[in-house]
């Protein structure tokens, strides 16, 4: 069943429908994984389709008809027959409507499970035609508003819509049929789903539902902080967190014991993994929803933002036959995505690659990945133990985390493998000490550490409000500048705009030190030198500091001052 998960609708209608050949499709399936594009996309891209072919070739398996839409009149009724947040999360626009249907236009291959999803949350029987995106898109934005303005308006609806909801009128948290008719109730389902889309547009990376005494707080993280939404009812906790639970096939009569799941969906024509995690807290159950969408995280080492020196470095490093890599910095810092990268890059049909992560975050072709799990006794400790058993070249370890871990990672880079792993410290030459203070014995890190990726990730200025000025002594003095370091070169912040939500900043870039191990630091570890001297000894050997490194990003106008003194 693993296997099929994987095998994308379009790429499987576009084979079996045309002369495409398994080379052509194994060469999609990379582009795929490196960029995360949509793999219609891929194939106009690469001119092996037109997106006019594309959607004949939908119509086609659909049962139906490529229509010209920007040409079809359609009723101010129709347009108000599908509530916009439907339209905009299934990408569909309506067409015509009958007493107990609704025709919809869609630019997307539409499977049977969302077909009965739209039936049930429209309440009608639906058929589909097909038309160009950009034709459905513009007809959404003309129709239903600009994004921002209509979520508000939106949420507003579905509020008063829940508020008028039999089935909600909850007397009891105990009666588990009345909360699962509540989770499945039409108005709970648009706002849950409203609420995901709405995250994915606004690139946030965590979504989080917290139950409080008097309320109940929906959150996003997007670019490291924390944003709240307009928060809805505290009695809308329960059917909300409930249909969420469902989505991940969780328990949803279990609110006293801490649960993970996973939902698989597509919003707005983009597939998107989330990762769930549930915990139980004296208000009801807060919920973390991990979003993992492979179009905007890019797994390809060129598109880390890796220094030149730092880029070429690892790629001889990684190429080695064996030793240990480790990345370091605290969560959130994109350590899984820099490991990941690495992978790609040696991911060849010569090597035998197994990864043991806790969980699994990307599924990436040609790697056999682990998830652990310490309920089912499947420990990092004895996965690892397996794993020397596998015949592998290459291994991934989640995160070195005892001693047992240290153990076996050494173990398998002084028996001819290539170790990756992360560890959680403050900067590279930390690591090393860390590993010591775990027991590890110096000489046995001296003879398998290669080298070690200290990094952060800080947001950068949205370029639409970007505004140069002149730095004051002060802030000079704090980032150990002086006039002449920075010869003349402004500095720079965001104004805040529509484009960046006032915030000044959009996205977010890595910044990086990289300590190579030498002879002469491999000397200081067998000496067990402490942190300081390991780290002084490395950049008189050329390493730059993560400070440094962020300096070059604020005077290259990449991101503010701020920002580099509150990571580094």
């Amino acid at each position: 069943m693993a296997e099929l998960e994987h095998i994308d609708p379009v790429m499987q209608l576009v084979q079996e429908r045309t002369t495409l050949t398994d080379e052509l499709a194994s060469d999609i399936h990379d582009e795929q994984a490196s960029t995360g594009k949509p793999v219609r996309q891929i194939l106009v891209d690469m001119g092996l389709l037109t997106e006019d072919q594309l959607l004949e070739l939908f119509a086609d398996y659909l049962g139906t008809e490529v229509i010209n839409l920007p040409a079809t009149d359609v009723p101010p009724d129709v347009v108000h027959s599908v509530p916009a947040s439907v339209a905009r999360m299934y990408s569909v626009v309506p067409i015509e409507v009958g007493p107990n249907s609704v025709k919809l236009a869609t630019c997307n291959l539409i499977s049977p499970e969302v077909m009965d999803e739209l039936m049930f949350v429209l309440t009608r029987d639906v058929s589909f035609v097909m038309a160009r995106e950009d034709d459905c898109q513009t007809f959404i934005n003309q129709f239903y508003g600009d994004d921002s303005a209509a979520v508000t308006d939106m949420l507003s609806a579905l509020e008063s819509e829940i508020e008028d909801t039999d089935a909600l009128l909850l007397g009891d948290e105990e009666d588990e049929h009345g909360i699962e008719e509540a989770a499945g109730s039409t108005p709970v389902i648009r706002f849950v789903n409203l609420v995901l889309y709405q995250a994915v547009n606004d690139r946030a990376s965590d979504i989080h539902f917290e139950p409080f005494e008097k309320e109940f707080k929906i959150r996003y993280r997007v670019d490291g902080a924390l944003y709240e939404m307009r928060p809805p009812a505290k009695r809308l906790a329960l059917p909300i967190i409930s249909r969420v639970k469902v989505m991940s096939n969780l328990n949803i009569a279990e609110r006293r014991l801490p649960q993970d799941g996973r939902i698989q969906l597509t919003i707005a024509g983009r597939q998107i993994d989330l990762r769930v995690s549930t915990l139980p807290t004296q208000f009801g159950e807060s919920v973390v929803l991990r979003v993992l969408d492979r179009s905007v995280v890019s797994l390809d080492l060129e598109n880390l933002g890796l220094p030149t020196d730092v880029y070429d470095q690892m790629i001889a490093d990684i190429a080695r036959p064996n030793g240990i890599i480790i990345v370091t910095g605290p969560t959130g810092s994109g350590k899984t995505t820099t490991l990941y990268s690495c992978l790609r890059r040696i991911n060849k049909i010569e090597n035998k690659l197994l990864t043991a992560e806790e969980p699994v975050e990307y599924d990436i072709e040609g790697i056999i990945q682990v998830p652990i799990s310490e309920v089912a006794g499947n420990t990092f400790h004895n996965v690892l133990r397996a794993f020397l058993r596998q015949d592998p070249d290459v291994m991934m370890v989640g995160e070195i985390r005892d001693l047992d871990t240290a153990q076996i990672s050494v173990q398998a880079a002084l028996t001819g493998h290539m170790v990756f792993s992360t560890l959680h410290t403050n900067d590279a030459a930390g690591a090393v000490t860390r590993l010591i203070d775990m027991d590890v014995e110096p000489f046995l890190i001296s003879s398998t550490l290669t080298s070690i990726v200290g990094q952060r990730l800080v947001r950068t200025i949205c370029t639409h409000c970007k505004t140069a000025y002149e730095p004051d002594d002060d802030l000079l003095a704090s980032l150990e500048l002086t006039r002449e370091d920075v010869a003349g070169r402004p500095f720079h912040y965001g104004k805040g705009c529509q484009h960046c939500n006032d915030t000044g900043y959009h996205g977010r870039k890595g910044i990086y030190e990289y300590l190579r191990v030498t002879d002469t630091i491999r000397q200081l570890i067998d000496e067990r030198k402490p942190t300081l001297i390991i780290r002084d000894q490395a950049i008189r050997e050329g390493m730059r500091p993560l400070r440094d490194d962020g300096i070059r990003s604020v005077l290259d106008g990449y991101t503010t001052a701020e920002e580099i003194l509150k990571y580094t």
